[in-house]
Parts: structure tokens; sequence; C-alpha cells
């Protein structure tokens, strides 16, 4: 059994969550019914027009994050194309962004590809990814002149084949997937003396209507040497292409980039009590503990810091490493430089918000219930746990009732001594700190946006709103749905005090 001051050391612990300037704006606006005298917040706008949870986005700071990773390859004097990862987030207000950069998408379905040209996007700036891409796919790929990620001879010789069919004047320009070195088990990729049979296995009509335009390759995990290593083996394969006749000029390395949700002192603390196989508190609901977890409180260097030193990186092989940094081997051999990006491009570009539909007290903390579903929230889908601490948000109250019916149906008159002294009662119980786990509105039991139980500085009460920042990566809506038939969550965009708010739509669609 749990003692006592393990549950409430459990509820001291606090993972703040680093929140942008663009959140500040929304979240110091004057809220409660004294500020709604005057004019509701946007916060409180967004809320009445969705009717339910919401999402808040900013592609200001998405621009800020896709220059930070452009100007590291430009501080090197490196070619670069930064392709965001459409999959992290499906809103639309990033596509523009991408176009205005004069970057690229990189997409892995019809769908994504149309919606990044018709975004602003050209399709020479599309890098088509994915395992075994349908035929749809494929000769949208070719007849549009986009980039292509062959991962396997197999689909090689499909569009090869295919190629040859559809004569568009020019040649597909292919990028072969390479299975990494260090990480033989992905399911993705080919090694490089695979490719090589296969290239010798085409005919030579098959040839002439490809160019092996270079090689990918994606690794799990966040390290940058590993990144820098197996980005080296690449390029010694762009050499074995070149010596085959290829005219090769792009190496994309992929994405997994990581990001700090956190401060890393106050991670590295939550990590050592409440996580692992024998934690020392109880930190989540109902004996939960997740399987694995992102690293919330960053690394020394992310995002752009990464790359960064990825492009430092030496070959991994010491007789070799005369041949430079990564950065000056892309150089001189006049290579560009491909990224994936999806989480760091996205980092602090939104914010999810649940209303609080009720509270219930357990002996330690609350359960609250939020109006959505926890696949609004998809890492809680993976057994994993979306850990930094909410922010709960006070909701305008409207006017104080002076008048309540009795059990016998009469209508009573309080006086205006007992509506200050309900209301005092009322405000030194909100204001009391107390701690609660958030399931979602559906009827599983599993259906839960935090299994932590989470610090907060007040008592949560109906109508008020529950913020989880930094959730525009991978969050919001990989894993939504419309159970229970509910609608998803509406999307706002905001671009900034003084700014009109929008509700997120592609470019191409006119508005009623």
């Amino acid at each position: 059994m749990q003692k006592a001051n393990e549950c409430e050391s459990a509820q001291s612990l606090s993972l703040p969550p680093i929140i942008h300037p663009w959140e500040h704006e929304l979240l110091q606006q004057p809220q409660g019914k004294e500020s709604a005298k005057e004019r509701p917040t946007e916060l409180e706008r967004f809320s009445a027009l969705a009717g339910g949870p919401f999402h808040v986005l900013n592609p200001a700071q998405f621009r800020s994050n896709l220059r930070g990773f452009a100007e590291v390859c430009k501080a090197v004097g490196v070619k670069a194309t930064i392709y965001f990862a459409r999959k992290a987030n499906k809103s639309e207000c990033w596509i523009p962004v991408v176009a205005e950069e004069a970057h690229g998408v990189d997409v892995a379905s019809g769908p994504e590809f149309i919606g990044a040209i018709s975004g602003g996007v050209p399709a020479h700036n599309l890098v088509v990814t994915g395992a075994e891409k349908p035929e749809s796919l494929l000769e949208l790929a070719l007849r549009h002149g986009s980039l292509l990620v062959v991962d396997s001879p197999s689909e090689l010789f499909r569009v090869s084949t295919l190629a040859a069919k559809v004569e568009t004047g020019s040649q597909a320009q292919l990028l072969l997937r390479l299975l990494p070195d260090t990480q033989t088990d992905s399911r993705f990729g080919t090694s490089a003396s695979e490719w090589m049979w296969a290239l010798a296995s085409l005919s030579e009509k098959q040839r002439t209507c490809i160019n092996c335009a270079g090689a990918s390759f994606h690794l799990n995990g966040y390290s940058a040497e590993e990144r820098g290593h197996q980005a080296h083996l690449a390029l010694d394969f762009l050499e074995v292409l070149k010596t085959d006749g290829w005219r090769v000029h792009t190496l994309d390395i992929g994405g997994g980039f990581s990001i700090q949700y956190c401060d890393n002192t106050a991670w590295e603390e939550f990590s050592r009590v409440a996580l692992g196989d024998s934690p020392k508190v109880r930190a989540f609901h109902g004996g939960y503990l997740p399987r694995t977890t992102y690293p919330y409180g960053g690394q020394r260097n992310n995002g752009p810091a990464m790359l960064s030193e990825v492009l430092m990186t030496l070959h991994p092989d010491s007789e070799q490493a005369t041949y430079g940094t990564l950065a000056e081997r892309l150089r001189v051999g006049n290579i560009r430089l491909g990224l994936e990006p999806g989480r760091a491009l996205l980092n602090g570009c939104g914010m999810s918000v649940f209303p609080v539909q009720g509270v219930k007290e357990r002996k330690d903390y609350c359960i609250i219930t939020a109006a959505g579903l926890s696949m609004s929230l998809s890492e809680q889908w993976k057994g994993s746990e979306f850990l930094p601490d909410v922010t709960l948000w006070r909701a305008e109250r409207g006017v104080e009732q002076t008048e309540v019916q009795t059990a016998e149906g009469k209508i009573r008159q309080t006086t205006k001594e007992q509506v200050d002294a309900r209301r005092n009662a009322t405000k030194e119980r909100e204001d009391e700190p107390t701690a609660a786990c958030v399931g979602g509105s559906s009827c599983m039991e599993y259906d839960m946006l935090t299994w932590r139980i989470v610090p907060l500085q007040r008592r949560p009460q109906r109508g008020d709103l529950l913020i989880y920042h930094n959730t525009a990566g991978y969050q919001m809506d990989k894993n939504e749905s419309e159970f229970h038939q509910l609608r998803l969550p509406m999307r706002f965009v905001y671009d900034g005090e003084g700014t009109l708010p929008r509700i997120d739509r592609p470019l191409h669609e006119e508005m009623p």
C-alpha cells in the first residue's frame, strides 16, 4: 500500500512546460468575469466557437523554427532543402509558410501530395517517402517531377517500369533508401550491396528512364553522432553510384531531431522518482506506468543545434577522417542535404485545449472529466504518456445568483451577506492547490488524457479550460477519431496580438 507521504510527493512533482511568447500572450489576457464585462479574451472566443475541445496554431513560430534549421546549413555553406514531415500534423496553415520559405514537404500519400501542391509548394520541392508506395502515388510523383524515395529493389523495378510507361520526357529522380548499419532490424531500407545488385539488374530501357540522384536514411533515437556517422557512410555509397554513372546530387538524412518540452533538471528528477521499473512514488492514476516516454527534458543539442553537431561529425572510420566533417564533404561534393523534421519544426507551434466537464473527488486527488478524447493526445495510445504539466485556465463564472429554488419549489431571496459568504467560501476552496488526472468523455476506462497525477495551483471547476502545451508535433491528430460520433477538435490559427484569428483551412478552400 502507498504511504500518504508518497502520494503527497507525487503530487508535488512538477514538470512545467516551456511556454512560448505567443502562448504567454493568450494566457496573460485578463480572464474571469471582471474582464468579461469589457470583452471576452481570445481563448474565451475560441472556446465559445468550438463548443468543445480545440487546437490553437501559430505559423510564426513554425517559420522561426524552419529558418533556424536553414541558418545552420547556410552558416557552414551547405545547400539544403528542409522537407516538413507532413505526417507530424494535419493542419493546413504550415504549408503556405513552407512555400514562402522556398523549402519542401515530405509526403507519403496522395492527399498529402495534392494538399502540399494546393498550398503553394512546387512539386519539385516534394519528397515522396514510405515503403512500397501504391501505383497512384508513384505516378503522381513521376508526372509532377517530385523526388521519389525508393525503399526496396522490388519498388525500384516497379518505378523504373512505370517511368518507361508514363514517358514524362524527363528522368525520374530517385533516392535509394539505405538500411542503417546500426539499426539492421528496421523494416525500411535496403543495404548498399543489394542496391548495387538491383541497379545492375535493370534493363537498358528502365535505366534510361530514371536517375539515382542520391540516397536517404532514417534513424530511430536522437543521437547526433550516430546520424553523422550514417551520413558519412551514405556519402561513401554516393561515390559508388557516381562511379556507376549516376548523376548524384542529394543526401537525405531524414528527421528525428529532438526538442525540449520542459526543464531538464525537473525532467531528470521526475524520471528518477516516478519512472522506471521501481518508481519511488505513485505518480499515476490506477497504478499505470508508461512503458516508454519521450525524453521531455531534451538533450544538450536540440533541433537546429543537433543538426549543427551532425554536420560537424567526422567519418566513423578513423583512417577516413581526413575526408573532413560531414559539412565539408557535402560542400566539396556539391551534394544537397535533405532533412525531414516534423516534431522539431512544430516545436512550440500549437496547444490543445479541453474544457472541464466535471470533477470527481478521490482520497488523494481529483479525477477531471474533459470534453474531448485521448485520441486527440496521441502519446496516450503508444503505451506512453504526454507528461508535461497542464495549465488550468479559469473560466468566466457569470453573474452570481441571488435567488435559489427551495425543495418545496418556492423562490427564496438570498441576502447580500449570504451571497458574499458563499462567494468567499467558494473562492477559498477554489484557490486551494490540488492534483488531478484527466479522463476523456468516452465510456472507456482507458480513455485518459493524463494518467499522471498533475499538481494544480487551484481546484478545477466545470467550464475551466485545460491547456496542453506544445502538442503540434505528433500529438494533436496522429490518432484522432470521431469515436462516439463526436466532432474532431476545431483548429484556430493565432498570428499574434492585434491580428484577426482564423479557422485553419486549405488555401484553395473557399469559406461559405
